[in-house]
């Protein structure tokens, strides 16, 4: 899983990325003054739209050339440590990122989370681990927001992957669909070449 993510970001084969971030962010979440836990971060420029709204906001990257994307693309200049993962600390906005396996993170006290892409790209038999660390990161009363795809996948297979509501509800009781919004005109090329003709991204929010 880590080489072929690492490759991905070395060749470019970063379709999940979003330049301007995610429509459904911005219409959906509502948290400020919160210290927001982004996992997979990529370099979303989810990370900023957050931050502009009030919230410190800390990212978990794998790859170094996504951390260092993040920064370069938008003229921002950071302070550097090492440790268990790399930290990156943006000088001039409330932005931090990791760089290093998501399972080695252990800063909790989350009081906010985002995920976009990242429950929908872990196979199986790590989403539950996944979903498991990410809780021990946050507050008991954490807002959440979490967008994944639904789609026929006996039709194309993930990643991204097609996730059930009894799986996000059995990770995260807390979460209601907020909304399911059509977006097969964005499907990755290869979904759209096996034939695939319905693709939605589904919203999750605490109630």
């Amino acid at each position: 899983m880590h080489e072929e993510w690492h490759e991905r970001w070395q060749v470019g084969r970063t379709g999940w990325h979003e330049p301007g971030g995610n429509r459904n962010l911005k219409k959906y979440w509502r948290a400020t003054g919160k210290r927001v836990l982004v996992p997979l971060c990529g370099k979303t420029d989810d990370l900023l739209w957050l931050e502009a709204q009030g919230n410190e906001v800390v990212g978990v990257e794998l790859s170094e050339i996504a951390v260092l994307g993040f920064f370069d693309d938008n003229h921002l200049e950071y302070e550097r440590s090492d440790g268990a993962l790399t930290e990156y600390r943006a000088l001039t906005r409330r932005i931090t990122l990791y760089c290093g396996d998501y399972f080695g993170f252990d800063s909790g006290g989350f009081d906010a989370h985002y995920d976009r892409g990242a429950l929908v790209a872990l196979v199986p038999d790590l989403r539950s681990r996944y979903a498991a660390h990410t809780c021990s990161l946050l507050t008991d009363d954490a807002e959440q927001l979490v967008v994944t795809v639904d789609y026929d996948q006996s039709v194309c297979d993930g990643p991204p992957f097609s996730l059930s509501e009894a799986e996000i509800i059995g990770y995260w009781p807390r979460l209601t669909r907020v909304a399911s919004i059509d977006d097969t005109e964005n499907a990755p090329p290869k979904f759209l070449e096996a034939g695939l003709t319905r693709m939605h991204e589904v919203v999750w929010r605490t109630a």
